[in-house]
């Protein structure tokens, strides 16, 4: 398949993404009105405003009053999209939103532009939480902008290796005086040929294998040569992860996206936070209070009837010229601050951004979590590249795809698994120790990892935790097998839970409180969102870490729990028959990992037996009778 039939069909499946989203949005509002949704926790009935101010990038940062005896029950929190609307007339107006604080009273929400009349004078508004529209947007922008790029552009050259897998070009690369030097012979490889690549490098990271560390030293060695380099990631966390190391190195960076999505440690590299230390911010907020004041007195003059129609035209205008000339001195301020840095980051779909000038390029531009991220998605860093390297996983999670049958045509499937047999393959692990590794090493990487001595045999018992000789070795398997604890689900919730394993999965929690460890030293995981919901009721104020499978990748711990919920007399697997989602459960864990399961139901399954097997030859098999 050549590049132009390859996009037109991924066009065609990227709508059909988009549809899906639209529909699940569509069907939820069809089927219940507004007062409805706000006692479901998602939708705000009466919303006013009580002071704004300005957001990097033309955006406006607006305090609202909420009005809503069921503020308390409200869903939305740091980052969450929402739709701010109201009708006037017969039209309904709509305005895109992402929540940056939720407040005791109230909500602090960023909107994309100027705020609308209707709010500066005081009107009432609603708000429900939203799935964005803009990542199908930009996804489908990147699949038209590399459909129409021309085989002599640079676009074009980095369409056709990625997708048609062009012959790649290499340079020629002095030897590499290593500002990392205790990277291992296969981390060193990694990034010699990320440096000797034209146009596209892969990195192959395992579990533990130090794929981060790997990509810092990259960026480090591409700074030292004058390359100007844009870092991204499929998620907000993988990208803050990278950031926060390559400032310990003391790389200075600009980090793009809405703050709410920041991590508190990343938060002062923002562009946010960059431009209001400039005395340039303050100069331009004074005149956006200014313009606030105005509308303030249009507003009150109005309600008296004091103001005639054209006062009140002159004064909007004049309020309106203030912000403008505000937003337009920040601009200014924007490009100053991210043409004066080397390395600026952001999640992939954020390469986008309209911070960014549309003609701005990067000497390399760096995806970590490339095996998460969709292919339209993917394209959008490509736009800005005049190199491309890649780093992930393809044993670990997939792209999310909404609509199942896209799954049948590929969509899950992304350019780096497509070309993973040309990528460096990091060998050696840091994270596990090595029975705990074992299984994961055979079943999905042929067995072609080691693990470092610093972690091979480290265990709790270094920790100074008490011994349980009942669970005397780092890997344990917990058997439920003939307790009768079925899974099940509710009218009213369509994700599975096991109640009486939740409650098992507790006590074995407390018990390793109970031998010393920390809470913080805990991890429990789970493929089901309903059973995360039932673990953490039955904690309580416990401070242990309760996650899905989904949420919990790219993150570790000393001890981790997985509850693998599925319990019943057909053998459904349910999501434990994606075993890449497994991988990712069972190799979360340094120095104890617990599996709580039914080997009755998962035993017939070859992916299950085989981990079986590895626990009765290098673990502990236990049984929930004991």
């Amino acid at each position: 398949m050549d590049a132009q039939e390859f996009l037109d069909r991924l066009a065609g499946l990227w709508e059909d993404e988009r549809q899906a989203e639209l529909d699940r949005q569509r069907e939820q509002r069809a089927n219940s009105t507004i007062d409805v949704r706000e006692t479901r926790g998602i939708a705000l009935q009466a919303l006013t405003m009580r002071d704004m101010g300005l957001a990097p990038g033309g955006r406006s940062r607006v305090y609202f009053d909420v009005e809503s005896d069921y503020f308390d029950m409200f869903r939305g929190r740091t980052g969450s999209p929402a739709t701010l609307w109201w009708v006037a007339g017969e039209e309904r107006h709509n305005v895109d939103a992402v929540i940056e604080r939720k407040l005791k009273d109230g909500l602090k929400v960023v909107l994309p532009g100027t705020v609308p009349d209707h709010i500066m004078t005081g009107g009432t508004v609603r708000l429900e939480l939203d799935a964005p529209q803009t990542t199908f947007e930009r996804g489908a922008r990147a699949i038209q902008s590399c459909k129409e790029a021309k085989k002599s552009m640079r676009l074009g050259e980095l369409r056709d290796v990625l997708i048609a897998n062009r012959m790649r070009e290499q340079e020629r690369v002095s030897d590499i005086s290593f500002f990392d030097e205790n990277l291992n012979d296969s981390q060193k490889a990694a990034v010699e040929d990320c440096l000797a690549q034209r146009d596209l490098a892969l990195i192959h990271g395992p579990p533990g294998t130090g794929k981060t560390r790997t990509l810092v030293e990259v960026v480090r060695q591409e700074v030292a040569r004058g390359k100007r380099v844009l870092v991204t990631a499929a998620s907000n966390a993988a990208v803050d992860n990278i950031a926060e190391r390559l400032v310990e190195t003391g790389i200075d960076l600009v980090r793009l996206g809405h703050p709410a999505r920041v991590s508190d440690n990343i938060e002062p590299h923002t562009l946010d936070a960059l431009l209001e230390a400039r005395p340039d911010f303050k100069h331009a907020n004074k005149w956006m209070e200014e313009a606030r004041r105005i509308f303030n007195r249009v507003d009150v003059r109005s309600d008296r009837g004091s103001m005639g129609r054209r006062e009140r035209r002159e004064m909007l205008q004049e309020a309106r010229y203030l912000m403008r000339d505000a937003r337009n001195h920040l601009r200014g301020v924007q490009r100053a601050i991210l043409a004066g840095n080397s390395v600026i980051c952001s999640t992939a779909s954020g390469a986008d951004s309209q911070l960014l000038e549309d003609d701005d390029q990067f000497d390399v531009v760096v995806l970590d979590e490339a095996t998460q991220c969709p292919d339209p998605i993917a394209l959008v860093p490509l736009l800005r590249a005049q190199k491309l390297i890649m780093a992930g996983d393809p044993k670990q999670l997939p792209p999310t795809v909404l609509n199942n049958a896209n799954i049948q045509h590929g969509l899950d499937e992304t350019f780096f698994e497509r070309l993973t047999t040309s990528a460096s393959l990091l060998d050696v692990q840091y994270r596990m120790h090595e029975d705990i590794m074992r299984f994961s090493n055979n079943a999905m990487y042929d067995g072609m990892l080691r693990a470092h001595d610093s972690v091979a045999h480290h265990s709790l018992d270094d920790l100074g935790v008490e011994v349980d000789y009942m669970m005397p070795t780092p890997l344990v398997f917990l058997d439920t097998a003939g307790k009768g604890w079925d899974d099940e689900r509710s009218d009213d919730d369509p994700s599975t839970h096991n109640p009486q394993q939740a409650t098992r999965t507790v006590e074995e929690v407390v018990k390793l409180l109970d031998r010393g460890l920390d809470a913080t030293q805990i991890s429990v995981i789970t493929p089901y969102d309903a059973q995360r919901r039932e673990i953490q009721k039955l904690l309580g104020e416990v401070d242990v870490h309760v996650g899905t499978i989904d949420a919990f990748q790219g993150q570790e711990n000393e001890a981790v729990v997985v509850d693998l919920v599925r319990s019943n007399p057909n053998g459904e697997l349910g999501f434990l028959k994606d075993y890449r989602r497994m991988n990712v459960a069972l190799t979360r864990a340094k120095r104890f990992l617990l599996v709580i399961g039914d080997s009755a139901t998962i035993g017939s399954d070859s992916f299950f037996s085989e981990f079986l097997e590895t626990v009765e030859a290098h673990g502990t098999w236990a049984s929930a009778w004991s």
